[in-house]
C-alpha cells in the first residue's frame, strides 16, 4: 500500500493551478483521481480493452491514469487556466491522450515544451535528448474560458517504478 499512498498523496498535494484574476469572486477547485489500468482480454476474437479501477495496491510496472478536473467555482469565466502537475517520484511519465495545449518539463518545471524538443544536461558532455523517464512535470495551458460552474478534465499516464 505504500506506493499507492505515495502516488495518491503526490497527485493530490502537488497539483498547481495558474489562472487569470477571474477568481476574485470564487475559488477554483482542482481534483485528481488515480486509477490502475487493467487489460481485459477480448472475447470471441475481439481485441483486448483497457479498464480503470481504483487500486488497493500498485506494483512496479503497473500503469496508472491520473485524471485532473478543474472546476470554476467563480462568478466569472476563467480564462488562461494553466494546470501543472509534478510527476510523483514513484512514477515515470507514460503519455497522455490529451495532447492539445500540452507540454512537459524535464528540469523541475522551469522550462516546458514538446518532449522531443527538450534536453537534459550530462556532466562533462553535451546535453542529451530528454526521454519519458526524464519528465518531471506535465502542463496544460487552456486558452478557452471555462464558464462559472463548469468543469474541464484531462489525464496523463504513469508507470510505477
Amino acid at each position: 500500500m505504500g506506493k499507492r499512498r505515495d502516488i495518491l498523496a503526490a497527485a493530490a498535494a502537488l497539483l498547481a493551478i495558474g489562472t487569470q484574476p477571474a477568481f476574485a469572486q470564487g475559488t477554483p477547485a482542482l481534483t485528481s483521481k488515480v486509477e490502475l489500468e487493467k487489460t481485459v482480454p477480448g472475447q470471441n476474437g475481439q481485441p483486448a480493452t483497457q479498464s480503470y479501477i481504483t487500486p488497493d495496491v500498485v506494483v512496479p510496472g503497473d500503469r496508472v491514469r491520473i485524471s485532473l478536473t478543474f472546476t470554476n467555482n467563480g462568478t466569472k469565466p476563467a480564462s488562461g487556466v494553466v494546470i501543472a502537475n509534478p510527476i510523483p517520484q514513484a512514477l515515470m511519465f507514460d503519455g497522455t491522450n490529451d495532447v492539445e495545449d500540452f507540454s512537459v518539463s524535464a528540469d523541475g518545471g522551469k522550462k516546458y515544451g514538446a518532449l522531443a524538443s527538450l534536453t537534459v544536461p550530462v556532466e562533462g558532455a553535451a546535453p542529451r535528448p530528454a526521454t519519458a523517464a526524464d519528465v518531471t512535470h506535465v502542463r496544460w495551458q487552456w486558452p478557452d474560458a471555462i464558464a462559472p460552474g463548469q468543469s474541464r478534465s484531462t489525464a496523463f499516464f504513469g508507470r510505477v517504478r
